[in-house]
């Protein structure tokens, strides 16, 4: 009986031993996928560079600078060109990878109000962050029935932001503000996510409105399409430009991207803009490249596509 036990234990073991063995190897498969498939996006978007450079040094140039690709990509990237900040110091606020955002870090310096975040699904990574810094935070997402995660300066409304024409779900962010008792604060600071209504938003909200905002960080979403009958994103940023610039840029790794020679124009971007007042002795011609050291790709398995300077003077 005692060797029949020890026998059927041996056998148990090598067997456990055996699926041991399997399961390691089986994530080590998975890693060495994931990888080759990091890769492989990576090589894909070296090819796509190539083909641009191509097809700008071999097409007819008037033919090229009379194309919808060439207007746009000449009328979109000055407005979304980065400067930088004298003296500034960067930090990423919210989660790894997708849903966080690098902003300048001056709150210790200025005493922020409140935050406002629109689209919240299920991530509140960013609020906490404004939270932990003893901000409340006001939240709006008309898609989700409730937050992920509670907190005491979390301040939740089941409504979504528009530029104009409220109606139940919908609301305008000059009403927001008011309902909230801030009409008066000039030291908000907001964060928008709201897959595309952005542009509605920010044509149709008073400049005076965004200028209570000190910092602004958005996903814009849209960019690469090239038909300029669709005038709502430069009218949208021409907007926003008036009061805010652009101190970082990332893209989401994630959409698709337009090329022209040597650069890229996603569908996707993360964006953080400043209000122009704050720092307008402080503005200076941009000297980093982005991604930046702190950025993050959108998921572990995406590669970041590069940027540059994000400026017309990468195109030749």
């Amino acid at each position: 009986m005692l060797k029949q036990f020890l026998s059927k234990l041996a056998d148990r073991t090598r067997r456990f031993f055996l699926l041991d063995q399997i399961l390691n190897r089986q994530k080590e498969l998975k890693s060495e996928l994931r990888h080759q498939q990091l890769r492989f996006k990576e090589q894909e978007h070296l090819l796509n560079q190539a083909l641009s450079r191509l097809e700008f040094t071999t097409i007819d140039h008037e033919r090229l600078t009379e194309s919808s690709k060439h207007k746009h990509f000449h009328r979109i990237i000055p407005l979304l060109t980065p400067m930088d900040v004298e003296g500034a110091q960067y930090k990423r606020f919210g989660k790894d990878f997708d849903g966080g955002y690098v902003m300048l870090d001056d709150f210790s310096s200025n005493k922020i109000t409140a935050a406002y975040s629109f689209g919240i699904s299920n991530d509140v990574s960013w609020d906490e962050s404004m939270a932990a810094k003893g901000i409340d935070v006001y939240m709006y997402d008309h898609t989700i029935d409730g937050l992920p995660k509670q907190h005491e300066r979390f301040h939740y409304f089941k409504k979504g932001v528009t530029g104009e024409s409220p109606s139940a779900e919908l609301d305008t962010l000059s009403n927001f503000i008011r309902e909230n008792g801030h009409q008066d604060c000039q030291q908000l600071v907001l964060k928008m996510d709201i897959e595309g209504a952005e542009w509605g938003v920010l044509m149709h909200t008073p400049s005076e409105v965004l200028n209570q905002f000190s910092q602004i960080a958005f996903e814009f979403h849209g960019l690469t399409n090239h038909n300029l009958a669709n005038s709502k994103i430069y009218q949208a940023l021409e907007h926003l430009n008036q009061t805010h610039q652009v101190v970082h840029i990332h893209a989401n790794g994630q959409s698709h991207t337009s090329w022209l020679g040597n650069i890229a124009l996603p569908h996707l971007v993360e964006v953080t803009y400043i209000r122009r007042t704050d720092y307008k002795d402080k503005l200076r011609p941009n000297t980093r490249k982005f991604p930046t050291p702190i950025d993050q790709p959108t998921t572990p398995d995406t590669p970041e596509i590069p940027l540059n300077w994000f400026s017309l003077k990468d195109i030749g």
